[in-house]
């Protein structure tokens, strides 16, 4: 039995308040610094058309929008200025463990904000998504949050049973195992290129390397403890799609794409191989400016054979989407 609007209203009324948000669990602050996130992203402060891309495959893939949505691990607000913008449903619960990105993402909505969906915020950590009523969401969404959470089958276990019957959750730029594993061994002959062509590697530059391809190695791992990991998983779809099937959900994958790809004017924000390694280098490792120009200077041959082999198509699959849908009832 789908839960009534009033239901959504209750539930929320009888929940703890902290500081003026909602409370469902323990704050928790991010590893870095979250005012410094966007900057050192390279991302825009106000970002609509990830939202919009997000509500518009609501809308092709024909999910129920008719009660609530729950975005988890809000961040900065990237996701759910759009999202907030766009959602056709009633309300919108935007969550995150850390205080200060809710406060930085409640504070992207002026006055003159143009969306009809009540917006909520509740600190809440994704690993309690068991507390969740049982079918109380028609959506829920994350973007760059999957593979921040510990046990990943019970997660989407908790959101199966979170979901209303013709809902879905939708999980955007999350890591694919196969393509970071490239990644990493793209990155591993930088020293032998550099060498043949006489150039020393620093020793900072050699940190960075190492702290990028030891990450990989994390993440790819199922056989270690990974508590303490702000990263702790990297993706296969096959993998997901087992999961998802075991709980009820249909996987649909949309590889190498962001949500903002489906909204207006559809540029298609992965370019290649060879612009998402640049890229994931520069902003995400952070490595310096020098590092980079030998990097693109003497792996310019391993980056165009990557490229060459998907000139007529995008891949390989690096950071993609995840959709994983309910069925309606009565339906496969």
């Amino acid at each position: 039995m789908t839960p009534s609007p009033d239901s959504f209203t209750a539930w929320l009324a009888g929940l703890h308040k902290w500081h003026g948000w909602l409370q469902l669990s323990a704050e928790r602050a991010y590893m870095h610094a979250e005012e410094e996130y966007n900057s050192h992203y390279g991302i825009a402060a106000v970002e609509m058309r990830e939202g919009e891309g997000f509500c518009r495959l609501l809308q092709t893939h024909q999910v129920d929008t008719s009660g609530p949505a729950l975005e988890i691990g809000c961040g900065t607000g990237y996701l759910s200025y759009g999202l907030a913008r766009h959602y056709p449903g009633p309300d919108l619960l935007i969550t995150d463990p850390s205080p200060t990105f809710l406060r930085l993402t409640q504070g992207l909505f002026g006055p003159d904000f143009a969306g009809t969906t009540r917006r909520h915020y509740a600190v809440f950590n994704a690993d309690d998504i068991a507390l969740l009523p049982a079918g109380m969401f028609s959506v829920i969404g994350l973007r760059s949050t999957l593979h921040h959470i510990l046990k990943v089958e019970d997660f989407i276990a908790a959101c199966a049973r979170a979901l209303r019957p013709g809902g879905a959750l939708f999980m955007g730029s999350e890591p694919c195992a196969t393509g970071f594993l490239l990644m990493a061994a793209v990155a591993q002959s930088i020293p032998h290129a550099l060498k043949a062509a006489g150039i020393e590697m620093r020793p900072e530059w050699s940190y960075k390397l190492n702290d990028f391809t030891s990450t990989v190695q994390f993440c790819c791992n199922r056989d270690i403890d990974k508590t303490y990991g702000e990263d702790k998983h990297f993706f296969d779809p096959s993998e997901l799609g087992r999961l998802g099937e075991a709980h009820g959900l249909k996987l649909e994958f949309l590889p190498t794409g962001s949500f903002q790809d489906f909204a207006p004017p559809y540029s298609y924000a992965f370019h290649c191989f060879s612009s998402f390694f640049l890229m994931y280098m520069q902003f995400c490792m952070r490595f310096d400016d020098a590092f980079m120009e030998q990097i693109r200077q003497h792996l310019r041959p391993q980056l165009k054979y990557i490229d060459d082999c998907y000139r007529s198509h995008a891949g390989p699959a690096v950071s993609s989407i995840f959709l994983l849908k309910k069925p309606r009832i009565g339906t496969g």
